[in-house]
């Protein structure tokens, strides 16, 4: 038996301490998805789709944790807390185990890597704590971990002849383990019982299936799928709540029992009299994951609207308590300008198809300023849906152009939905498949519309008039979508998608161009174009699904015959020359204010190159930062703040960057940090620089140490004398003089070594 027990321990507690990266990073995550909640002492801990937060209901105030804090990311499926340890315990879909204990997250993946068990029956169910040991419920079976030693114990495979079966509950009364099962029964075994590990000790009491188990004023209650909560007495079952839909979890406090339905939440008391009913209605709609009663509040974690706290003498009253953020972590689509960060939520897959997911939904748009988020609910967006693609009017920042890939351009003003143009008030035709879109210095936006001969539009804000360009000349393939569209100094406009490559347009003279095809063609990996960006130096990086290639004369590539895109080749560590990013999928290119460049891929999170792409200054993903996956939609840069926005699937997340855009003077030109102290080895960034602005840095002496004209409003140097060694300790002088030669400046930085 001794030897049969080793075979199905989970013997190696494989803990991982998680990094805290607040001091670079915040999180921009939604908790208006509640998952489950749990309710102890003066405090309710709730699961959201995969962050947590901690209300506190004598202080009214909610702490966080997320990826920022070393949470993983992942989704979770339930969450409690130990009053005894002080410990909070998530668990999630996919087996992963989180503590988090005095603030600190511990990560265990003994579930989560367990061969034996298949991927999709890794989900922890529920947690039910006894003595020192705490009762993982998963899909699998059952598996103890000690609070007191934190480390895991035996795993209890308690199906047919020792088989994996999910575990959807567990309790304890009367020195036995009870526990529910999806399909096979409510089980019991003596819980002193040293052979818990034997299948043969599990008694079948009842068979069926049941979604869950609880205790309640020391009498056992289970639910199945179905409406009845039901009190179990020896072998026998009898109903004692009848609910007024299928009961998908219930909650036991001082005050009473919380049945709850997708859209009620129903307390009872100990004769399981009804004292309070809070529910769903056309006017107040919500859909219910979890409920509980506590402390004279009905607090219900909804799918959409956070948690909402009810007091249960005044129902008709509903106060959010949940932490502000973005609607949903589904980020889509973003847009930063002058401090404020547009987000949308519409998506289509790999092959354009809006309907690639299921069915559209309207989502809202969610907004975020100094002032904090700012919410635009689904319900107030002109039933638009699938919208995809932000651009902010830089003449007017309080009107914002929104695409829909399936319904039209929808225009915001001073924060509201005011005009849905489609094919019934302006010149948008066919399938209003619209995404990229960019301003020109006149004013116009420039917008592509897949699917149609009319690909690419200029539509005036001002009176509504489309100007359309027709690109049906042109090889575009079977052109199932269009993705960016970006406009350089010169007025011309590029955009690209499916099988298109890159098409360019010359707004001055009508000429059509296109990029396409590998080395005979235009040098790109692949035709499939998804991020375009024109940077400061004015040169276009074009982002493929197979790698990425640079067209270094925009406006002369409009008098070639056969257009050339550039590859960026780089030296690996041992010397060797290889293609930046090659047979990357490239989501999107953002230039920074000093021309650095972000770019995002689908599978290897986000590298930030330099100007030139030839050195790789940081390269974020989900094991070294706190990305919650390698799949990055979209980047937004904030000239005005340096801050740079990821957009993924599973979160909006903010890195705190020090590239600004370039100032109009050079009246607050600094450098920091400074000083540099010992054992910096970093970067000093000196900013507030004008565009093209000479720095130089010397010694006291006035020795050169370093010399660089800035591409936007910041430079980063290295304190190195030019590359080759780190200069000496001591005071330097930043001489800073604009492109003109008309303005400038000296700043002091302190060096200790």
């Amino acid at each position: 038996m001794q030897y049969f027990r080793q075979l199905i321990l989970l013997i190696f507690p494989l803990c991982l301490f998680a990094q805290d990266f607040s001091n670079q990073w915040t999180g921009h995550y939604s908790y208006f998805q509640v998952r489950d909640t749990y309710a102890i002492d003066n405090k309710v801990y709730v699961a959201s789709e995969n962050a947590v937060f901690i209300y506190d209901t004598d202080t009214r105030t909610s702490e966080t944790f997320s990826t920022i804090n070393g949470l993983s990311g992942e989704v979770i499926s339930t969450i409690y807390h130990s009053s005894i340890y002080d410990i909070t315990v998530i668990g999630y879909e996919n087996g992963l185990l989180e503590l988090v204990i005095d603030d600190e997250v511990r990560t265990f993946i003994d579930i989560l890597e367990k061969p034996t068990i298949p991927p999709t029956q890794k989900r922890i169910n529920h947690f039910f704590e006894n003595q020192d040991k705490l009762l993982i419920s998963t899909e699998f079976g059952l598996v103890e971990f000690n609070l007191e030693r934190i480390e895991f114990g035996d795993t209890f495979f308690v199906g047919p002849a020792g088989s994996q079966i999910n575990i959807t509950g567990t309790t304890v009364s009367d020195n036995s383990i009870y526990a529910t099962t999806a399909s096979n029964g409510i089980l019991v075994a003596g819980v002193n019982n040293p052979n818990l590990v034997d299948f043969n000790q599990w008694t079948t009491l009842i068979p069926g299936g049941y979604n869950g188990i609880t205790l309640f004023n020391d009498e056992i209650l289970v639910w199945e799928n179905n409406n009845l909560v039901r009190r179990l007495e020896s072998t026998v079952l009898t109903t004692v709540v009848t609910a007024s839909a299928n009961v998908i979890d219930a909650s036991v406090s001082s005050e009473g029992l919380t049945v709850v339905t997708s859209n009620n939440a129903l307390v009872v008391d100990s004769n399981f009299q009804e004292i309070a009913s809070v529910i769903s209605t056309p006017e107040d709609t919500f859909s219910l994951n979890s409920a509980l009663t506590f402390d004279n509040n009905i607090y219900i974690g909804t799918q959409s609207r956070g948690l909402l706290e009810i007091d249960l003498n005044n129902l008709n009253s509903k106060t959010s308590v949940t932490p502000e953020g973005p609607l949903l972590n589904s980020a889509f689509g973003l847009e930063a300008l002058n401090d404020n960060l547009w987000v949308v939520f519409g998506r289509y897959d790999v092959n354009f198809n809006p309907f690639g997911f299921g069915p559209l939904k309207q989502c809202g748009i969610s907004k975020l300023t100094s002032g904090g988020w700012f919410n635009i609910p689904k319900d107030e967006v002109l039933g638009v849906t699938s919208l995809s693609h932000i651009t902010i009017n830089p003449n007017n920042e309080d009107q914002v152009f929104i695409s829909s890939y399936e319904d039209g351009l929808l225009e915001i003003n001073n924060n509201v939905a005011t005009e849905l143009y489609n094919e019934t008030n302006s010149g948008f035709e066919g399938l209003l498949r619209l995404n990229g879109s960019v301003f020109d210095s006149s004013g116009n936006l420039w917008i592509n519309h897949s699917r149609v001969d009319n690909g690419l539009k200029r539509f005036s804000p001002n009176n509504g008039e489309i100007f359309n360009v027709d690109v049906s000349s042109l090889n575009l393939g079977l052109n199932l979508g269009y993705a960016d569209t970006v406009i350089d100094r010169d007025g011309n406009v590029f955009f690209g998608g499916w099988s298109s490559g890159v098409v360019g347009y010359n707004s001055n003279t009508g000429n059509l161009i296109q990029l396409s095809g590998e080395a005979e063609g235009s040098n790109l990996p692949s035709n499939y174009v998804l991020a375009l960006e024109v940077d400061r130096n004015n040169q276009l990086w074009i982002g493929t699904f197979r790698g990425i290639r640079v067209l270094f004369n925009t406006s002369g590539v409009f008098q070639q015959s056969n257009p050339q895109a550039s590859q960026i080749i780089i030296l690996d560590n041992e010397g060797v020359p290889q293609e930046l990013l090659f047979d990357q999928t490239i989501t999107d290119i953002e230039a920074d204010g000093s021309n650095n460049k972000w770019v995002a891929t689908a599978s290897s999170g986000v590298f930030y190159f330099s100007s030139d792409g030839q050195e790789t200054l940081a390269h974020f993903t989900k094991d070294n930062s706190p990305l919650p996956t390698n799949n990055v939609r979209d980047i937004s840069v904030d000239d005005s703040t340096g801050s740079v926005y990821f957009a993924t699937e599973l979160g909006l997340l903010e890195f705190k960057g020090t590239a600004t855009g370039p100032e109009s003077n050079l009246d607050n030109v600094a450098a920091f940090p400074n000083p540099v102290r010992p054992g910096f080895n970093g970067r000093v960034t000196i900013k507030g620089l004008t565009s093209r602005a000479n720095v130089k840095i010397t010694d006291i002496e006035g020795n050169l140490v370093y010399e660089e004209i800035s591409e936007g409003g910041s430079i980063q140097w290295d304190t190195t004398a030019f590359g080759r060694h780190k200069v000496a300790s001591g005071v330097y002088l930043i001489l800073v003089t604009g492109e003109d030669q008309g303005e400038t400046t000296v700043s002091k930085l302190l060096i200790v070594r």
